[in-house]
């Protein structure tokens, strides 16, 4: 899922398309989110390992997607809750454990709202996830709420730096010119001085904050660019874009911003910065 923001990105994207926009919601189980899923995934590794997850655990995968930590924990041993809004990706998720022979307990559920017990997680992992919640105040407090006395939450969140951000910040410019809706700033989630007093408010502490990058690969910048056009945010913005001149000028600011930042001069490879911060109860 996820992210960043320099004036406009990933998280202005989904600001611009909110409950006040006159562009429709994003549908995360829309498109075909498996393949952003899989760039994720070593994000979660990441997040698991940090996490310290052991067999007995009682482990809650938060706005799980199609399940990448959700089964790496539960791979490790622990009772894993996976819980998201998109019930496409549930049954993706639930596809994956069914094959790896992984007992997990999926549920459709909202992240102001999540269908756990008080009390009764070990560890709470979010990767790119809560980041989207519409009430951070009111997501962090379910954390809270869900986390045992000793508990920890990790939680990753995107750093607006990075080719990518340049790319969504350059689409984002254009959706909303020709949208005419305000753009408006989400919670900077990758800001530890701002999420710090924040979690307090919930009750709880922000222990560390550690830096990370992720990996994006294709076997060129075209090929990269022709799979984000089912991305659930795509299937929203594309057909604005699409057949106009600002969607050609865009088409070409992203070919010229990832070819630049290319990493692999036989393919395609850039990173992308983001945090991983560690909460615990108060």
């Amino acid at each position: 899922m996820t992210t960043t923001v320099s004036d406009l990105s990933v998280d202005a994207l989904v600001g611009i398309t909110g409950s006040s926009s006159s562009l429709p919601m994003i549908d995360w189980g829309a498109g075909h989110y498996e393949r952003t899923a899989a760039e994720l995934d070593q994000a979660s590794v990441a997040v698991v390992e940090r996490a310290a997850v052991q067999a007995g655990d009682d482990v809650l995968d938060l706005a799980c997607g199609t399940g990448n930590a959700a089964l790496h924990a539960a791979a490790l041993g622990a009772r894993v809750i996976g819980v998201d809004g998109a019930p496409r990706l549930l049954e993706v998720a639930r596809s994956r454990a069914d094959a790896a022979g992984l007992e997990i307990d999926f549920r459709d559920g909202d992240l102001l709202a999540l269908p756990v017990d008080a009390g009764s997680a070990d560890a709470v992992l979010s990767v790119f996830g809560v980041i989207f919640a519409s009430d951070p105040p009111a997501a962090l407090g379910e954390v809270a709420r869900v986390l045992r006395p000793d508990g920890r939450a990790l939680v990753t969140a995107w750093v607006p730096a990075g080719p990518i951000d340049a790319v969504l910040t350059a689409t984002g410019r254009a959706v909303a010119a020709m949208t005419g809706q305000e753009r408006r700033q989400r919670f900077p989630w990758f800001d530890g001085d701002r999420l710090g007093p924040l979690a307090a408010e919930a009750g709880l502490v922000l222990v560390t904050t550690a830096s990370d990058r992720l990996a994006i690969r294709a076997g060129s910048v075209r090929e990269y660019m022709a799979g984000t056009r089912e991305h659930p945010m795509s299937i929203v913005t594309r057909p604005l874009l699409e057949g106009t001149d600002a969607g050609a000028q865009v088409a070409h600011s992203v070919f010229e911003i990832l070819s630049e930042a290319n990493e692999d001069p036989d393919a395609f490879l850039v990173h992308s910065p983001y945090v991983v911060h560690e909460l615990r109860r108060a």
